[in-house]
């Protein structure tokens, strides 16, 4: 199950009550399967190669990859020891010598719920008597006793995992690549552990809830926060902070400021410092346009697609507050090239993967902001109305700027800082639309490809900074600040 309630399918993701946290997961790190992205280590003599715990959390992106891995040591295609999500979306834990598998187990439950955390705790100990013990897997605090392949391992043989010498990769195996989040990562050496070292289950809401390690880490085990993002390096975003130093080289990974920036504040937790944050929802894409990469943030049109995409938030703007999104789009001339960001009825468009086609005439019910980049403007639309249109974008790249005001009925859109019609959503005046909000809105997108180019969008929900201060009052689309 995962770490929040979810509608399922392809529908909006609904949340209930608040957890009362008093241990807080504040950072996550994002790994971007278009960028390669992953962290190495060559370990050191272990307390015991064969007996070790590994604890994260996790929130998916992509869940149409081929093979998702999550720690892995990879020597070549007969020499490997690896625990990853497989193509099929079910986990797998293997150690393979000399192309013969001396261990095995993948799950029956799969897991591809895109705006879910998962708690993921993996326990290897070669020393139980009962070969079906020496691999356990626990989910959100519950260990997993359906199996498609029942855990199996060859007491004669060692897991690379936890080797003496060998290098071990978080979000990557060989050419395979994890895309989306890991929260909290502690590695354990020499000791068998159970979930309830590493979470417990909520008093008021029964949700199972992170809370801090207190134990010892053995030789090679370690602890990833990834709290400093001073540099993408060993010694910052890389950091052990167990007592033993045992630093992650990064690679591919980005903190400069801007759309791949990949320091998150996106957590299982729900705090004003972080929370489960909104993404792009890969289950709903408008007729098939699109297509979702780095941790659901980056909608890219699909080669040659022969009508505008439309992409729709995780998470579905609530009947009350104001809220904020951005969305930085690519800047191509040529005809076609269009993008859109702004709120739809999301009841209309996401259970039949309908593209919104932004025509002015249809009443589709779309509200924000459209840019035509081959006539070179930007426009505030409203349900079939095109407003005055703002000429003039340079540069390879525009910020769109998205202001809900449910509670006062207002769409405020804007472009590189500036609101459209001299809009001020803190003052409530100079609004783009009037708008009558419904249960199912959603923030919504389009990207498009022209004759030469594809127009792609960055979304940012606010899981990183955001590229210009919100307005007074609006607030990040994530679980914590739902009413």
């Amino acid at each position: 199950m995962p770490f929040l309630g979810t509608t399922g399918g392809g529908s909006v993701k609904q949340y209930g009550g608040q957890a009362s946290l008093v241990y807080f997961i504040k950072n996550s790190l994002r790994f971007r399967e278009s960028a390669s992205a992953y962290l190495n280590r060559t370990f050191g003599t272990p307390t015991n190669n064969n007996t070790w715990t590994f604890s994260t959390w996790m929130k998916r992106g992509s869940v149409t990859s081929s093979g998702t891995p999550i720690f892995v040591v990879y020597v070549d295609g007969n020499n490997y020891t690896n625990f990853t999500i497989d193509s099929n979306q079910q986990m797998n834990f293997a150690i393979v010598t000399s192309g013969s598998a001396r261990a095995n187990s993948i799950t029956s439950q799969v897991f591809r719920d895109p705006s879910a955390w998962y708690h993921v705790v993996l326990v290897a100990n070669r020393a139980e008597a009962t070969e079906a013990n020496r691999i356990k897997m626990y989910i959100n605090g519950v260990q997993v006793t359906a199996w498609a392949t029942a855990p199996t391992w060859n007491n004669s043989y060692d897991s690379a995992i936890n080797g003496n010498g060998q290098v071990h990769r978080i979000g990557n195996r060989s050419t395979a690549y994890f895309d989306g989040y890991l929260g909290e990562i502690n590695f354990i050496d020499g000791q068998a552990l159970t979930p309830s070292s590493f979470g417990k289950t909520d008093a008021v809401t029964g949700q199972w809830i992170p809370k801090k390690f207190a134990s010892t880490y053995g030789t090679n085990g370690f602890y990833l926060k990834f709290a400093d993002a001073s540099a993408a390096t060993a010694a910052a975003i890389g950091k052990d902070s167990s007592p033993n130093g045992n630093n992650w080289t990064p690679n591919n990974i980005s903190v400069t400021a801007g759309a791949t920036y990949d320091a998150m504040i996106d957590s299982p937790t729900l705090s004003a410092v972080a929370s489960n944050y909104a993404t792009l929802n890969p289950l709903a894409l408008g007729t098939s346009q699109t297509s979702l990469t780095e941790g659901n943030l980056y909608a890219i049109p699909l080669t040659g697609a022969s009508n505008w995409g439309t992409v729709f938030s995780s998470i579905a703007i609530p009947t009350s507050g104001k809220w904020y999104v951005e969305a930085v789009a690519t800047v191509f001339a040529g005809s076609g090239n269009n993008s859109g960001l702004g709120v739809v009825d999301g009841s209309t468009f996401i259970p039949t993967n309908t593209t919104v086609l932004y025509n002015y005439t249809t009443g589709e019910g779309f509200d924000g902001i459209l840019c035509h980049l081959f006539s070179d403007y930007v426009a505030p639309v409203s349900d079939g109305v095109v407003g005055t249109n703002v000429t003039g974008i340079t540069g390879t790249s525009v910020n769109l700027m998205l202001a809900l005001d449910v509670d006062n009925g207002k769409v405020y859109a804007g472009y590189n800082g500036t609101w459209l019609n001299s809009g001020n959503p803190a003052g409530n005046t100079g609004e783009v639309a009037l708008r009558t909000f419904v249960a199912n809105d959603v923030v919504a997108g389009h990207t498009s490809w022209g004759t030469t180019n594809n127009q792609s969008q960055y979304f940012n929900f606010g899981q990183r900074p955001f590229a210009y201060t919100p307005p007074s009052g609006f607030k990040s689309l994530n679980a914590y600040n739902l009413p």
